[in-house]
């Protein structure tokens, strides 16, 4: 039996997947070929309802040489003899026939649905036109039945055995499982599935902990933000000595509230925001009490207008 073509292993998957049974390349006692006198084959030999059916896929060289010499020419003429002895050959026993020319191998599925569904309806005496070049002869009922006739020599079959899952194969594409190893198939199976299902619950709860913890996080980082003078302004500061200051600064009387003179000094030690605040600062930070009802305003104060952003518990210490 010759490995199948590209379009025949289509046909294969196709009646496979239709749950169709079939034989490959079976003979006819009848069916002989002129040239060579020899069983002739068909390609496939379909079991539909319990009545046989039959397939043939025929390539380009069906319809015309490969080249112009003498042997390409005795071949067409072969084939051309061959597709007329079967064509006969199912005409005079009522056997269904379809034969798909190449152009149409696009389209194999919808042809052969086609083909099956017209022979299960029992069609008959007519010729159909599934596509311009693909045909389908329909003689006489009740057609042939399947097994009426009997194959061509039978072709041994290889056996394989794969110890690691259990399962004879067969030459003719098929599997063979025992009962026991079918069902240690399938306990591993649901068992891998059960696997799955827990992977995927445990991975569920660790992307919310994962997002719980980010959104903890995003929490944390705006507080922190938010009070950035608290830990470093907290440290204990030297004791503020009585001098006079270097900048002097005019005062109105607080019923009669005006801003007091702008402080032009400066707040920090060093360029950092966080150093310590400078003694003529304090002395101004004491002396905007006297405007102020509370620390908060006083903070509020140098934030608007001096762009400084200095604790409570720092303002305190500056004011008592």
């Amino acid at each position: 039996m010759e490995q199948p073509s590209e379009p025949e292993s289509q046909i294969i998957g196709i009646l496979n997947n239709m749950q169709i049974v079939f034989d490959r390349e079976r003979t006819f006692p009848n069916l002989i070929s002129k040239t060579e006198n020899v069983p002739l084959p068909v390609d496939f030999a379909l079991n539909i309802n319990g009545f046989l059916a039959i397939i043939e896929y025929n390539g380009s060289q069906h319809y015309k040489a490969k080249n112009n010499s003498a042997s390409a020419q005795d071949a067409l003429r072969r084939l051309c003899a061959n597709g007329t002895a079967r064509l006969n050959y199912c005409s005079k026993n009522n056997i269904p026939l379809l034969i798909i020319h190449y152009k149409d191998k696009e389209k194999l599925i919808k042809i052969i649905s086609s083909f099956i569904d017209d022979v299960r309806n029992n069609l008959h005496g007519t010729t159909k036109a599934y596509t311009p070049h693909t045909k389908g002869y329909f003689k006489n009922i009740p057609y042939y039945t399947f097994g009426d006739v009997p194959t061509g020599p039978i072709q041994p079959i290889q056996v394989h055995e794969n110890d690691t899952l259990g399962y004879v194969s067969l030459s003719n594409d098929a599997i063979v499982w025992t009962k026991k190893e079918l069902d240690t198939l399938l306990a591993r199976i649901d068992c891998y599935e059960q696997k799955i299902q827990q992977y995927k619950t445990v991975t569920a709860d660790l992307v919310l902990t994962i997002d719980s913890l980010q959104h903890e996080l995003e929490r944390k980082d705006e507080l922190i933000n938010k009070q950035p003078e608290i830990v470093t302004e907290e440290i204990a500061e030297p004791e503020i000595t009585k001098k006079e200051p270097k900048i002097q600064f005019e005062f109105v009387n607080k019923s009669n509230f005006t801003e007091p003179t702008q402080f032009k000094g400066d707040f920090r030690k060093t360029n950092s925001p966080r150093s310590q605040l400078t003694d003529d600062a304090k002395i101004f930070i004491k002396s905007l009490s006297q405007n102020h009802e509370n620390v908060s305003e006083i903070q509020d104060y140098l934030q608007s207008n001096y762009n400084q952003s200095i604790s409570l518990p720092t303002l305190k210490k500056c004011i008592q």
